[in-house]
């Protein structure tokens, strides 16, 4: 619809897109009659197949919508009752919504301030509220991720201190024949991002498993979740886990190494 079809009242439609199909199946409908309330009108395009999660008016695949001009001299009626209003940018959205008390009090005397005069849905304030529920959400997986990563970095000290306390005789071996405490830290320290590197690795293959698995089933041709988005691998946050892995794998190692650099070959040897 265009500003010549509002101003010459013509006779002409738009069509959703299951209204379309319901009324000329596969066909082109561009062109062609429908009657309405009797009137014949020209369909002059149809709407794409669209997925909604809200409306405000019903779902617009079965919407017919035409000129206001002609359908108030087919139907003359004097009041509406329902408004839709769309500012140039969601910048100005407060000032409109002032603006639409300012000028429907002046008309309709109410006042202006009194935000039950008026029953407005703002889907742009909506929006705000569920990014920021969004942004929570990240927020908390984050704080999650933070903490799954603080507890792994315990479970592998205590792990190491497992494992230099069953090798007491190896470390007490190695000092005996001249191993100095820093090649005994390096050792332990070394297993430990090992550790945790391997771990990283397995999570990473396993992320990219579950992303190929669900890329393979064609998730993504449900309207709803393509609205809610797939999962992706992003290579930052990958790279970025691996290193603090491994800088976690460091810091649980350097105790265990420590202590099992500070054990004494006579000790260690007659360790049991």
């Amino acid at each position: 619809l265009n500003s010549e079809d509002v101003k010459q009242k013509r006779r002409v439609v738009f069509l959703g897109h299951e209204i379309a199909t319901h009324l000329f199946g596969e066909q082109d409908p561009i062109s062609k009659q429908i009657e309405i309330g009797g009137y014949p009108f020209t369909v002059v395009g149809t709407m794409p197949r669209k997925f909604q999660d809200s409306m405000s008016n019903g779902p617009d695949d079965r919407r017919v919508v035409l000129p206001y001009t002609t359908f108030h001299t087919i139907w003359p009626q004097r009041s509406l009752w329902y408004l839709a209003v769309r500012p140039r940018s969601t910048e100005e959205n407060e000032f409109v919504k002032k603006r639409i008390y300012a000028v429907l009090g002046r008309k309709y005397r109410f006042d202006p301030a009194d935000e039950r005069a008026l029953s407005i849905w703002d889907s742009i304030e909506d929006e705000a509220d569920l990014r920021k529920v969004f942004r929570g959400i990240q927020i908390f997986l984050g704080t999650v991720g933070a903490m799954t990563l603080l507890i792994a970095g315990v479970g592998v000290a205590n792990i190491m201190y497992v494992v230099v306390k069953e090798r007491t005789r190896e470390i007490g071996i190695k000092r005996a024949v001249g191993a100095k405490r820093r090649h005994i830290m390096v050792q332990f320290i070394t297993e430990a991002v090992f550790v945790t590197s391997l771990g990283g690795f397995f999570g990473t293959t396993g992320s990219l498993l579950l992303i190929g698995l669900i890329k393979a089933m064609h998730l993504s041709e449900n309207p709803s979740l393509e609205y809610l988005g797939t999962p992706r691998f992003s290579g930052d946050i990958a790279l970025f886990t691996v290193l603090m892995l491994i800088a976690i794998g460091m810091i649980a190692g350097i105790h265990p190494a420590r202590r099992a650099s500070r054990v004494e070959p006579v000790e260690a040897l007659r360790y049991e």
